[in-house]
């Protein structure tokens, strides 16, 4: 029983915190600051924004482009560290850690972009 208890425990370490706390995708409202109807696309996916889009989370950066009149060509997607990573250096130390940075599931994307169009 305390085998089994050890190697769950381990595993769990091993996996990274966020990589088995956070979802592999995140859904992200892609709006426009004059509420005009545009056409973006982000990681190859294309939506009509005012619109909602799925992307990977894979730590990479991520930016919507726009190739509507008036409206900026690229916008960036912020992102940032997700609260659960800095528990896992607390539990899971290095190698926990660095399973989360390797799958990206460290980073967390903006929930709401707006694209800034004129008028």
């Amino acid at each position: 029983m305390k085998k089994l208890g050890l190697v769950l425990g381990l595993t769990l370490l091993a996996s990274g915190c966020a990589s088995v706390m956070t979802a592999e995708q995140q859904t992200i409202n892609v709006t426009t600051s004059n509420s005009q109807q545009v056409e973006v696309t982000v990681d190859d996916k294309t939506i009509t924004a005012p619109g909602m889009v799925t992307v990977l989370r894979d730590g990479k950066d991520k930016v919507v482009k726009t190739s509507g009149e008036g409206c900026d060509a690229t916008t960036p997607i912020k992102k940032s560290i997700t609260p659960v990573f800095f528990g896992n250096i607390v539990l899971g130390g290095l190698l926990g850690s660095t399973t989360d940075g390797l799958t990206g599931k460290m980073w967390n994307y903006a929930d709401d972009v707006q694209v800034k169009c004129a008028g």
